[in-house]
């Protein structure tokens, strides 16, 4: 019998085709891709918006837009609360839970200060007593021309606008009892008193 040459060949290109054509990658489902939830789900990303916009973009666009536009919205969110006066990024030393008074909203309109502080010293509630020597010192320098009160505004950027070591101090107390929960005493709203009063007769300028 005579011997024949063997015919078989390897076709190159049909193998590549075949690699690469996912349907035949049948070591993946015993496995595993490798694939992490996040990567995996940048990929399926990837792909919508490529064909959303018909455009060839990669994962590792994708990832560094996505980031970016994650920056921009964390910036504008901490400009918004900075804005609005808000007190999450005051330091909360001593902190020993829930705060034992109610936090109302802060203004100097309308507001009998004199009053309200007498009564809160006859109660011995020397947290708003505190509170309201703050306000009222705020009111008085609003009439004096030497700030600008606004509801949105918060104790750093009077001390700016005051220039006042007083003021300064005076604020660091309000600040420390009305937000981080600090206990008030007599004694602090007598030294208070005195600054204020250092404070509204022009006082302790720098």
């Amino acid at each position: 019998m005579p011997l024949h040459a063997d015919t078989l060949t390897l076709n190159a290109e049909a193998l590549r085709h075949f690699e690469d054509d996912g349907r035949y990658d049948y070591d993946r489902e015993l496995t595993g891709s490798g694939q992490g939830l996040v990567d995996w789900l940048l990929g399926q990303l990837t792909r919508f918006l490529n064909t959303l916009f018909d455009t060839a973009l990669d994962k590792e666009a994708v990832g560094w837009g996505i980031g970016a536009v994650g920056a921009v919205l964390l910036g504008v969110l901490v400009w918004q609360l900075w804005r609005r006066g808000t007190n999450v990024f005051l330091w909360r030393s001593n902190d020993k839970g829930k705060l034992d008074y109610t936090v109302e909203e802060d203004t100097i309109y309308g507001v009998d200060f004199d009053a309200n502080i007498r009564q809160a010293v006859e109660r011995g509630d020397y947290r708003q007593a505190v509170r309201w020597v703050y306000l009222q010192t705020l009111a008085l320098l609003t009439e004096a021309g030497r700030i600008d009160w606004q509801p949105h505004k918060t104790p750093a950027q009077y001390t700016r606008e005051v220039g006042s070591a007083p003021f300064s101090e005076l604020s660091r107390h309000f600040v420390r009892v009305r937000y981080g929960n600090f206990d008030a005493s007599a004694s602090l709203f007598d030294e208070m008193k005195v600054l204020q009063a250092d404070i509204t007769k022009g006082g302790g300028r720098r």
